[in-house]
């Protein structure tokens, strides 16, 4: 089954629906773009793992962190939009209403390659202000295993916290309905 993406940029939408064709072509299971089907994309990434570079930075990871970016955009009601220039390192995912960013195809390529990928983005960037709070929020989970820190799971419920301490943060600075534009994050980004 695959679900029309509403609001998505349309190679977003293709990659993610490519990303559905081809898991359920190759394990026979539809993704339907809920949580709970993450942990047959971390197998189906898995699956991937030895294939050539090229593959992987050609396809797989563009269509794994398109469908993984938008179970996370969905979940959290939209408040999140896709910033997609023409090379895929440079893609994320922004909040409007929570200052966080990350490249989901980034995240896909740590994942199937099972290390870190430096200059992809992959990992949450949020105000210096509030880094503290979300090291805390984080610290709850306690040592992650590396196995699973390459898990589109284990990120998705890392996600899920930092959104959650981000909106608290912001509640109690009294800025809930502060958003954030693309050009706040290019700020951000170019400072780093």
């Amino acid at each position: 089954m695959v679900l029309r993406l509403m609001g998505v940029p349309t190679h977003v939408h293709d990659l993610a629906v490519a990303c559905q064709a081809s898991v359920q072509a190759t394990i026979g299971v539809a993704l339907d773009l809920e949580p709970e089907t993450l942990p047959i994309l971390d197998h189906y990434a898995t699956k991937h793992g030895k294939s050539e570079r090229a593959e992987i930075l050609g396809l797989v990871a563009p269509m794994c962190g398109a469908y993984f970016g938008e179970v996370l955009r969905r979940r959290f009601d939209d408040t999140f939009r896709w910033h997609t220039p023409e090379s895929h390192d440079a893609w994320r995912l922004e909040g409007e209403s929570v200052f966080l960013c990350f490249n989901p195809i980034g995240a896909a390529l740590e994942v199937i390659e099972q290390s870190d990928a430096a200059g992809w983005g992959a990992h949450l960037q949020v105000h210096p202000r509030d880094q503290g709070a979300v090291k805390d929020a984080l610290e709850l989970f306690g040592d992650v295993r590396s196995r699973d820190y390459y898990s589109f799971t284990v990120r998705y419920e890392v996600f899920e916290q930092v959104v959650e301490t981000l909106i608290r943060e912001a509640r109690g600075r009294g800025e809930e309905r502060k958003l954030f534009e693309t050009r706040d994050y290019e700020a951000f980004l170019a400072r780093e």
